[in-house]
């Protein structure tokens, strides 16, 4: 099963920040497009949560599979050696 691109871009936020853990809303922040200026306030906030609960979902799958460490207390991932040796599998392979 090929990994989805989205999936890839979080472990490669992850990865750039090995050993430092990262938020819901940092990794929502980074890996989301832009909501538009113009949005309504209530607009963008249901935008932005919904965009955080298909992260989410992304992270519980990457948890399950060892690639991250989801940390449930509070939202915060790190990357595990699996989930580099994933992203950077060509580097090791040299």
């Amino acid at each position: 099963m090929e990994t989805p691109p989205i999936f890839l871009k979080v472990l490669q936020i992850l990865a750039d920040r090995y050993g430092m853990s990262c938020s819901l809303e940092e990794l929502t922040r980074l890996t989301g497009p832009a909501a538009s200026k113009n949005m309504h306030y209530m607009d963008q906030s249901a935008f932005e949560k919904e965009s955080q609960a298909s992260i989410l979902d992304m992270l519980l799958v990457l948890n399950d599979q060892g690639l991250i460490f989801l940390n449930p207390d509070n939202d915060r991932s790190v990357i595990t050696i699996k989930g580099l040796i994933k992203v950077h599998h060509k580097i090791l392979c040299n």
